[in-house]
């Protein structure tokens, strides 16, 4: 799908990977409805956009875990710009503690906003793209750590690897309702994750992420995932030995 022309709802769209797709999108021709808890950045960035590219972007506070937050999201695209061609479900958190420690629960949290948020915003896409009948582009933000093990963050693992899961099994909409749904799977980047996984766990887990790749590069596999049909239900990897790939399973014979 060519972005000139189409309509995108970005949810965490006011840093890190949203923000950064947000101006890429926008650059390309593109209208964005902007999602982010942060009223004031969303806002910031909302006037932004429109003074590099006017009538370009529209703000909403959007709590990704409140189901009529994130249908705000998909009635403003419709009253403002008209259509809904592109969703990226891509607000996100990390763990805010060590899990054996976490007495509070706190990775509960991580859940909501991890995957049960981006499957009710899978949900509310499939359903408008469907009604419209014109297809669509899906694409969730996951991780590497959807992929491999997470020592520092085990159910951030475990959302990620749900979402990626997920997202592989949609992939025959493409041939029944031309939607594609594809995961966005970079290994370690500068994003505010990154930085708040380097203040809570230290110089160890510096050690275990010092190999990055930048958000650049990681917006270009984003974009590789809206304007390819050859993909769907695909996890595009983006990592510094590869750059970016499509990871594949290996199908081996199961021992009985």
């Amino acid at each position: 799908m060519r972005v000139a022309g189409k309509v995108a709802i970005i949810t965490g769209a006011s840093s890190g990977f949203g923000k950064a797709l947000a101006w890429r999108l926008t650059g390309k021709g593109g209208k964005v409805v902007l999602g982010d808890i942060s009223e004031a950045a969303g806002k910031a960035l909302e006037k932004e956009l429109n003074a590099k590219h006017p009538g370009s972007a529209v703000f909403a506070v959007c709590d990704v875990t409140k189901k009529s937050d994130q249908e705000r999201l998909f009635e403003l695209a419709k009253s403002k710009f008209g259509s809904i061609d592109i969703v990226v479900n891509n607000a996100g958190i990390g763990e805010g503690t060590s899990f054996a420690q976490d007495t509070q629960d706190s990775w509960i949290k991580v859940l909501r906003i991890d995957l049960e948020a981006v499957i009710l915003g899978t949900r509310l896409a499939i359903s408008e793209m469907i009604k419209a009948g014109k297809g669509g582009v899906i694409l969730n933000t996951a991780s590497l750590a959807g992929l491999y093990p997470q020592p520092f963050q085990p159910v951030y693992a475990a959302a990620k690897g749900g979402v990626v899961h997920f997202t592989r099994s949609l992939g025959h909409l493409a041939q029944t309702h031309g939607i594609y749904c594809n995961a966005i799977c970079p290994s370690f980047s500068p994003t505010g994750i990154l930085e708040a996984g380097e203040k809570q766990f230290g110089e160890e887990f510096k050690k275990y992420t010092e190999k990055r790749v930048p958000v650049e590069l990681v917006i270009d596999a984003f974009v590789r995932g809206i304007e390819d049909e050859n993909l769907a239900g695909a996890c595009i990897r983006i990592t510094p030995e590869l750059g970016i790939d499509i990871y594949n399973w290996r199908r081996t014979k199961a021992k009985i």
